[in-house]
C-alpha cells in the first residue's frame, strides 16, 4: 500500500478482502471513486498441502504461507484487511418483532432462548435494525452470534503474516454484499445464494438488501470429486480434470454422478426456499450459484431441472466488467467493507 494513495484517498481507501477457504485463499481488492466501486486486484491460491479437516485448521503454517504468497504475487503490502467468519462457525438469524418491543430487550430474550447463560461471556453478539421489515407492524433484526475463540483463531493467522483484521464480517453478510454491489436493481425481489465451495455449500436468502435465513451444508466439491473418483477408480487429479472437462452433450454415468450431486444440494435449497416463504410469505424466483464448483459446464441447467426455478451463475466481478470468477464472491464482498461501516459488524 502506499502512504501516499491512503492519504489522498482517505475514508475512500479499501483494503484487500481476504477469503481463507478450506482449499484456497482468495483475495480481493477494490477502489471506490464516488459512489461507484472498480476492482483494483484479484487472485487465487491453492494449497498444497491439505490445510483444513472439514471445518478445522490443521495446518497453519500452509495457510499462512499460502496467504503471503498470493499476496506477493499481488504486489499488495498493505497490512490491514477485511476479513470473514465462515458460516459453518458462526450463528445467523433475522427476527420480526412488534415496534413497540425495545430491540435490545428481543436480542436479548432471542439469546436467551437459544444459549444457555453460562455461554454468554464466551460468544460475540451483534445486531442490526434493519431498515426494511416485511410485515409493517413489525421490525426486523438481524442477529450475529460468533464464538470469541473463533474469531481470535482467525486473527491469529493474520498475526502469522503480521496482518491486522480491521473488518471481521460473517460470511453471509459477505455473499450478501457482493450480490447488491452487481444487482443493485434488485433490492425488493427476495433472491436465493448459492456457495457450492470444496467442502461447505452455503445457502442465503436475500431481501431487501440483507440476509434473511441462511443454511451451511457439510457437502461440497470434494464429495463430488470423491464420488467420480470411486466410481471411474482414478487419482484425485484425473477425477478434477474428468469433472472440468465434461460436457452437457454426453450422457453417461459422469452426468449421472454429477445430477445425484446436484439433487442432495437441490433438496437442502427446497428445505431453505419453503421456510423463508412459511416465515415471510414471499417466494423465490430466482437462485445465484457461486463457488468453485459453480464453474461446472452445464450447472444451471441441470440445477434448474431438479428445483424447478431459474438459475444462473453470479458473477462477483461483473461490477468491474468481468465474468466468470464465481469462486471470488465472498472476497468481493469483503473487499467493499471499511472499518466504522456500521453495515460490517460481526
Amino acid at each position: 500500500m502506499s502512504w501516499l494513495e491512503k492519504l489522498v484517498k482517505g475514508n475512500n481507501y479499501l483494503h484487500p478482502g481476504i477469503d481463507i477457504g478450506t482449499s484456497s485463499v482468495k483475495v480481493v481488492q477494490s477502489e471506490k471513486k464516488g459512489k461507484r466501486y472498480t476492482l483494483k486486484k484479484f487472485g487465487v491460491k491453492p494449497y498444497k498441502e491439505q490445510a483444513f479437516a472439514g471445518a478445522e485448521i490443521v495446518d497453519e503454517i500452509e495457510i499462512t504461507n499460502t496467504l503471503r504468497e498470493l499476496l506477493e504475487e499481488l504486489k499488495i503490502k498493505d497490512r490491514k484487511a477485511q476479513i470473514h467468519i465462515p458460516l459453518h462457525s458462526c450463528f445467523y438469524s433475522v427476527i420480526s418483532v412488534p415496534k413497540s418491543k425495545d430491540p435490545e430487550e428481543a436480542v436479548s430474550d432471542y439469546i436467551k432462548s437459544i444459549i444457555q447463560a453460562e455461554e454468554f461471556s464466551k460468544i460475540k453478539v451483534d445486531y442490526r435494525i434493519l431498515p426494511i421489515s416485511i410485515e409493517k407492524r413489525h421490525v426486523d433484526i438481524a442477529i450475529a452470534a460468533i464464538k470469541n475463540e473463533v474469531i481470535e483463531e482467525r486473527k491469529k493467522l493474520l498475526k502469522r503474516i503480521k496482518i491486522e483484521p480491521v473488518v471481521i464480517d460473517i460470511e453471509p453478510a459477505a455473499l450478501n454484499n457482493q450480490y447488491y454491489l452487481n444487482n443493485p436493481q434488485n433490492v425488493a425481489v427476495p433472491v436465493c445464494l448459492i456457495d457450492i465451495g470444496a467442502t461447505f455449500t452455503k445457502i442465503t436468502i436475500s431481501f431487501g438488501g440483507y440476509p434473511y435465513i441462511t443454511r451451511n451444508v457439510e457437502f461440497g466439491g470434494d464429495n463430488l470429486t470423491e464420488n467420480i473418483q470411486k466410481e471411474f477408480m482414478l487419482t484425485q487429479e484425473e477425477a478434477e480434470k474428468l469433472k472440468a472437462n465434461f460436457k452437457m452433450s454426453e450422457n453417461n454415468k459422469l452426468k449421472d454422478i454429477i445430477y445425484s450431486f446436484l439433487n442432495r444440494i437441490s433438496t437442502e435449497t427446497l428445505w431453505t426456499i419453503e421456510s423463508f416463504k412459511d416465515r415471510f410469505n414471499l417466494n423465490i424466483e430466482e437462485i445465484l450459484l457461486y463457488g468453485g464448483t459453480s464453474k461446472l459446464n452445464g450447472i444451471e441447467e441441470m440445477f434448474a431441472s431438479l428445483i424447478n426455478l431459474k438459475v444462473k451463475r453470479g458473477y462477483p466481478l461483473h461490477f468491474s466488467g468481468l465474468e466468470g470468477h464465481e469462486e471470488l464472491a465472498v472476497a468481493t464482498g469483503l473487499s467493499i467493507r471499511k472499518k466504522g461501516d456500521e453495515n460490517a459488524k460481526v
